[in-house]
């Protein structure tokens, strides 16, 4: 057992770089590239669309429906090939029997892409566009839809069932059901079909004069200081926690009803670096230049000119400094669009340290959000699920943390409280949240729609029948290998988004009758009637794996070579497998960690070669290797 305080400190960094890398690489995203095989149609603000096609047609989830992809073999090799350029192809489409032609396709994604053109799949997220070449096309008043992969949600029913509770309280929210995807005939994938924010969802929920939409992400890899991580003596640096939670000392003293949002917690001094980009994102007031608002003006899905520019920094600039929020804000949308999202828990978007994955809409100056993309929300964005899905179930590496006598992850997302609904952030560094849930009207509004909600999703018998329905219809696909989960995954994935839907509901009944407080402090000073989770395991809803998956077989063997001095063959899809190998020589790994470290953080040859990649791979090893040595250590000072 090799015991020091240089190899302390060095596997304490390494945990934090693990933790970071995996979260960073999956919010990481790049821009847009539109590059064509085909002149696209000269496109027009005011097109042929209408909202027909939300009357059944493609969006009546009560089946499975078939979209049969008909593309030549030029056309799908040149996209595949270019796939992270995200370049639109000509195809043609057969939708449930009705033919269309000449449809724009292309993948869409952002680390889920990277991972799966690295590792040479071609199981991509899609975006169909009906009027990319024709602008008089639609599919039913349609002109875009996107086909999602289903990708790192082992349930297959996160965005399915998230935009369903949206739909549910009347938010403008996409329309969604399951598809079976072919090539040429032949069966491609099962997917999700999702109504895409254009100009159609902005026609049918808003009407003709729709307003503006934006997408803002607040993140670029290039602007994250990694200062904060690899020097102990920052005083931001986590490494101290780290240290503490790593050993279990952080937990000793914690109390009954106290929540650890221990992800959250570790990865936020990552970020403040660029705080100043989060806080655009997130809608907070930094001057009347608009130039300091491009993160949010340069994703708007229309065209904009300069008067839409003032007017929405001028709705944001009274959101922030006016109480009467009504003049800024599209309050009924908010509150309802509150109760859906603060029922999921998706902290990768809005009320967590990410501020990303919705829309912004604006119409006559009133803000609102537009959800986009749950597949890490149902409490599955955790450290513990970070762990559990890179190392395996049945890894012989502890992903557990004891958190002593403070709430487990699984009781703290079933009894997360509504009225504080932020993780690891201020609330009023949320101000499209603070500023309805500190308002004693809107938030008794809040209630009522949550009471609502409760009582016209769950206790109606509507969400049993929706669960029921979709369970058996996209078991049959999933047992064809037609996802990238097998039959045993989704089983305890799909229950275990079951048993989430029911615990959480009767949690959220508890909070609004007043038997369970409905604040963070409240359930810490008084949480005899919080839920109990029993068996509950919500690292069954977690995967990460695609980001280790996705590596190259290049930049692997470069770094393990680095690690190692020694060369191997194996298949990028067992880079787990290879380092579970690997980890066995537990000494030559920690020798080499410093002048690892010093290569892949430093030198910047290596990191323009192969990063991102380097960082991952080194994530994962050492983080194996970080907790067992520290396993090992606690046992041994215990």
């Amino acid at each position: 057992m090799i015991r020091s305080k240089k190899t302390d400190i060095i596997c304490i960094i390494c945990a934090v770089i693990s933790v970071i890398t995996a979260v960073t690489l999956m919010v990481f995203s790049g821009k847009e590239d539109t590059i064509t095989v085909m002149n696209p149609a000269e496109k027009l603000r005011n097109k042929v669309i209408s909202d027909e096609y939300s009357e059944g047609y493609i969006f009546d989830d009560s089946y499975v429906h078939e979209i049969n992809l008909i593309i030549s073999d030029v056309n799908w090799d040149y996209m595949v090939k270019n796939a992270i350029d995200e370049v639109y192809v000509s195809c043609d489409a057969e939708i449930d029997g009705e033919y269309f032609s000449n449809i724009a396709i292309r993948p869409k994604g952002n680390s889920s892409l990277s991972a799966i053109s690295n590792n040479g799949g071609t199981n991509f997220s899609f975006k169909m566009e009906f009027d990319q070449y024709n602008a008089e096309q639609t599919y039913h008043g349609l002109d875009k839809l996107s086909l999602n992969n289903l990708g790192q949600d082992p349930s297959c029913m996160k965005d399915f069932l998230a935009y369903h509770m949206m739909n549910s309280m009347e938010v403008p929210a996409p329309l969604s059901s399951y598809t079976l995807v072919k090539l040429n005939g032949e069966d491609f994938g099962l997917y999700l079909t999702v109504e895409a924010v254009e100009d159609s969802f902005c026609y049918r929920n808003y009407g003709e004069n729709y307003g503006n939409m934006y997408k803002p992400d607040s993140f670029s890899m290039s602007s994250l200081d990694l200062s904060a991580l690899t020097d102990p003596n920052n005083p931001d640096s986590p490494l101290p926690k780290i240290e503490k939670i790593m050993t279990g000392e952080y937990f000793a003293n914690t109390t009954p009803g106290e929540r650890t949002d221990i992800l959250g917690e570790l990865v936020v001094p990552t970020f403040a670096s660029i705080k100043d980009s989060i806080d655009i994102s997130a809608l907070n007031y930094v001057g009347d230049n608009t130039k300091d608002y491009n993160l949010i003006f340069d994703t708007s899905v229309f065209d904009i000119t300069e008067t839409d520019k003032k007017r929405l920094i001028q709705s944001v600039k009274e959101l922030n400094i006016s109480d009467n929020i009504e003049n800024s804000v599209d309050t009924e949308k908010m509150l309802r669009y509150w109760v859906a999202h603060n029922f999921v828990n998706n902290y990768d978007g809005y009320t967590g340290v990410f501020v990303h994955n919705f829309y912004i809409h604006e119409k006559n100056g009133k803000l609102s959000l537009v959800p986009w993309d749950y597949n890490f929300a149902f409490g599955s964005f955790t450290l513990e699920g970070a762990l559990s899905s890179i190392l395996g179930e049945d890894s012989r590496f502890d992903y557990t943390i004891d958190t002593g006598n403070a709430m487990s992850v699984n009781t703290s997302m079933i009894n997360y409280p509504v009225d504080t609904p932020n993780y690891s952030v201020d609330i009023s560094d949320r101000p499209l949240l603070d500023k309805l849930l500190s308002n004693e009207n809107y938030l008794q509004q809040y209630h009522e729609y949550f009471s609502e909600f409760i009582s016209g999703f769950f206790d109606s018998g509507y969400y049993d029948n929706l669960y029921m329905t979709a369970y058996e219809n996209i078991r049959p696909y999933i047992e064809k290998g037609l996802t990238v989960y097998t039959p045993a995954q989704f089983e305890k994935g799909s229950e275990t988004i079951n048993d989430y839907c029911h615990l959480r509901a009767e949690s959220v009944r508890r909070q609004l009758n007043g038997t369970l407080p409905s604040t963070t402090e409240g359930q810490k000073q008084n949480y005899s009637a919080i839920v109990d989770t029993g068996n509950l395991n919500l690292a069954y809803l977690s995967d990460f794996h695609s980001l280790v998956a996705g590596l190259d077989t290049e930049a692997i063997t470069e770094i393990i070579d680095i690690l190692l001095e020694d060369k191997f063959s194996y298949d990028t899809k067992g880079v787990v497998e290879a380092v579970h190998y690997y980890i066995s020589d537990t000494d030559k790994l920690i020798n080499h960690v410093p002048e690892l470290l010093e290569v892949s953080l430093i030198h910047d040859t290596v990191m323009k070669k192969v990063f991102p990649a380097v960082f991952m791979i080194i994530s994962v090893i050492t983080m194996i290797v970080a907790y067992r040595l520290v396993k090992k250590y606690s046992r041994r000072r215990n």
